[in-house]
């Protein structure tokens, strides 16, 4: 008999199955509209739009659990092994200020959204509600990768006692 492990799943996995379900939904709803009654909902197309924009963002924080972000392999390959936990440190980090940069942005362009009080065309809800999703995302991508960069220095300081200890 084989021992399952159950794995708590990051909250990011549920929200981004949720999201996906919806858009299932919506978009099974329209097409059913459209070819079996002929008719259409004006919202659906905008609506499922707006779910995958908050499906992508949510998402990279997710990748980033996940190890699924893509990263020059090569560069590393060429690196001495000693070397390439340092790099990829560094990496992580960049990375970390990069997504800040973004939160920072997104906040700041959700902000001049909210403050224009724009309603989308369709379904006329505010704006702000969707483009709220770049600093959401970023931010939590920000905290998945400090979490990484947490664990890539304790793992670091792990190595240098184990090699100190070995002598």
């Amino acid at each position: 008999m084989e021992n399952h492990k159950k794995t708590k799943e990051p909250f990011e996995a549920y929200i981004c199955m949720g999201l996906y379900i919806l858009i299932v939904i919506v978009l099974t709803m329209e097409v059913v509209s459209r070819y079996v009654f002929s008719s259409s909902f004006r919202w659906s197309e905008e609506l499922s739009r707006f779910l995958f924009v908050w499906l992508i963002f949510i998402g990279a924080s997710y990748a980033v659990i996940k190890k699924s972000h893509i990263y020059i392999e090569t560069f590393f390959m060429i690196l001495p092994k000693k070397v390439k936990p340092y790099a990829q440190l560094i990496g992580n980090v960049v990375w970390l200020l990069f997504s800040l940069f973004a939160c920072y942005l997104g906040v700041d362009q959700t902000l001049a959204i909210y403050n224009t009080s724009q309603l989308s065309p369709g379904m006329q809800i505010p704006m702000y509600l969707v483009y709220v999703a770049i600093p959401i995302g970023y931010l939590l991508m920000s905290l998945r990768v400090l979490q990484l960069i947490i664990l890539e220095i304790k793992d670091l300081r792990k190595k240098t006692l184990n090699e100190e200890g070995n002598y």
